[in-house]
């Protein structure tokens, strides 16, 4: 039998909340971005905002979510590398969108186009968590849940594209952070009730239990966490920007004036 849920509910609410807070810091971050003039501070912005949303926004929910899955009488164990390797899709399938949209002039053509590619790199995140796992029984996808879950994880990903292009005010972001971290859990979970499990097998499996990779995980998404949140706070917002331009204006008007009064 398969149990989606074994530590209780307590993982739900926690994939939630740590989803929420990336999707929400990813779209402060991308709103800098757009006020950048010079493309390569544009881009150096985008990553960090990619960072953001691809990793603490939807890797650690399907970190997070795994923890509750669990097969009865069966022994899962997890490859450390593809466990990686997946979080590293996700950040780097982000970039990419927000790269295609953010880069030059935006333009619905160029969201069209980022939206399915980084959707389909999102699940590509998600099986390569799935093929991460070793374990005595033979386990499958159902084909209707995974295209299920790819539909979902290319509309979550098209409208969170649009959003942190669009968005300005930042009770807006939030709302719209706790609408991705929602559409990432529905992709997570459509997924997973598509997993089907059969016989056992005799190979022998090979990796570390979820519980091992917790602390490693928590450590890295606080630290990111951390980073991320000051790296907002110490942004200038749009005003303060407008005042140091102003002031920059004033100062360059008054230079040769006060040079001539001399």
């Amino acid at each position: 039998m398969i149990e989606h849920l074994s530590y209780g509910y307590i993982t739900l609410p926690i994939g939630f909340l740590v989803s929420m807070t990336g999707s929400a810091l990813g779209l402060l971050v991308a709103r800098h971005a757009r006020r950048q003039e010079e493309a390569g501070r544009r881009a150096l912005w985008l990553c960090l905002a990619a960072f953001a949303i691809g990793g603490p926004g939807i890797w650690t929910m399907h970190f997070v979510a795994m923890l509750g899955f669990n097969v009865v009488d069966a022994e899962l164990l997890y490859s450390p590398a593809l466990t990686a390797l997946s979080a590293l899709i996700a950040v780097a399938v982000v970039a990419c969108g927000l790269l295609v949209i953010g880069l030059g002039r935006y333009s619905v053509p160029k969201l069209l186009v980022a939206g399915p590619l980084t959707g389909v790199g999102v699940a590509a995140m998600h099986y390569t968590g799935m093929a991460a796992i070793s374990a005595d029984v033979e386990m499958s996808d159902e084909t209707s849940y995974m295209i299920a879950s790819v539909a979902i994880a290319v509309v979550a990903t098209t409208v969170a594209l649009w959003m942190a292009w669009r968005l300005e005010r930042t009770v807006s972001m939030w709302l719209a952070a706790a609408v991705m971290a929602l559409a990432v859990n529905l992709m997570h979970y459509t997924a997973m009730m598509g997993v089907r499990v059969g016989g056992t097998i005799s190979e022998e499996i090979h990796g570390v239990h979820s519980i091992e990779l917790i602390f490693p995980m928590a450590t890295l998404t606080a630290i990111v966490l951390l980073l991320l949140i000051f790296t907002v706070v110490t942004v200038p917002t749009a005003e303060e920007l407008r005042t140091e331009e102003r002031l920059t204006a004033i100062e360059h008007e008054m230079g040769p004036s006060t040079g001539r009064a001399r």
